[in-house]
């Protein structure tokens, strides 16, 4: 049943883990300071949950775009080391914020609610911090005991605050790791050296209530399990498939399927939004069908009235 689906080939180059090493390192410097200073100068917590996770992916997006550059088909070993940069980015961020720490001066209030404090960056402690891990370490337990930030007047710290440090490594972690990690293991032709490309096609397919019983008929290469949907122009809210093929250009035998099922909610306001469901991922079709397959969902579809 393996055999269906891609496998990754495990393999990687040298240079590639090398760039993935060294870009993922070199990127995390940047990152830290604007994460940091965003951190320090916005008094806002929903502000700030916001800024961690545009930290963390940016940071995977850079190693993400490391893996297709360098060829990277090893998705364990690409993963473990997205953690460990993972890891450096987090601890850089403390090193800078130590650095502002050293620095701070007065603090300047913002109404009733919110406050910032002056400081400037002490190139010499970020320098030290960077080189003494102890140092850092034992800086933590007095912050923690202090607090660090406020909320309506009342000081965050303690085991709390030690709560919300570890949800922001998880978070900056995570997501450095989890980029990487798919897209080491996109298809790629290993005959072709070059990696598959993605399509999504305009046409809709037919939502598939039963997925486990859909993969089992594609699994089975029933192709004709996959039928075009016909969008309802009354509310164009019915549920409907999606399907993504990924084909290398210099190889036509590698051609592998993707297909979700979508279902559109709409809020309060009337906006609308997506939530989609993996049916199958990457399996395996002969040329002749995924050019079949192109022809039928390739355009889109009439809305019926």
């Amino acid at each position: 049943m393996t055999n269906l689906y891609y496998q990754p080939s495990g393999r990687f180059t040298v240079g590639g883990i090398l760039g993935l090493i060294g870009v993922g390192a070199l990127a995390a410097l940047p990152l830290a300071f604007l994460y940091v200073y965003a951190v320090w100068y916005i008094p806002f917590i929903y502000i700030n949950f916001a800024v961690t996770l545009g930290f963390g992916f940016g940071l995977g997006w850079v190693l993400k775009k490391m893996v297709r550059a360098g060829k990277l088909r090893n998705p364990k070993l690409v993963g473990w080391l997205s953690v460990a940069i993972g890891v450096w980015a987090w601890y850089v961020q403390w090193c800078v914020y130590i650095a502002l720490l050293a620095g701070a001066g007065e603090t300047e209030s913002l109404g009733s609610r919110a406050s910032f404090t002056h400081t400037t960056f002490q190139e010499d402690v970020f320098l030290g911090s960077l080189l003494n891990p102890a140092a850092v370490f034992s800086v933590l337990p007095g912050l923690a005991e202090e607090g660090t930030w406020s909320i309506f007047k009342v000081t965050v710290s303690g085991v709390f605050l030690y709560l919300i440090w570890l949800a922001e490594f998880l978070i900056i972690v995570f997501l450095a790791w989890t980029l990487p990690h798919s897209e080491a293991g996109v298809p790629f032709s290993e005959l072709a050296g070059e990696w598959a490309e993605k399509t999504t096609l305009p046409q809709r397919a037919i939502h598939f209530p039963d997925a486990a019983a859909t993969k089992v008929a594609l699994e089975a290469s029933d192709w004709g399990h996959l039928q075009p949907h016909q969008q309802d122009a009354a509310t164009g809210l019915d549920p409907f498939g999606r399907l993504h093929f990924y084909r290398a250009p210099s190889d036509p035998e590698c051609c592998y399927l993707s297909l979700e099922n979508v279902t559109v909610e709409l809020d309060k306001k009337g906006k609308s939004s997506e939530k989609t469901a993996d049916v199958v991922e990457y399996l395996r079709v002969p040329p002749q069908v995924c050019t079949e397959l192109h022809a039928r969902f390739g355009t889109e579809a009439k809305v019926q009235a």
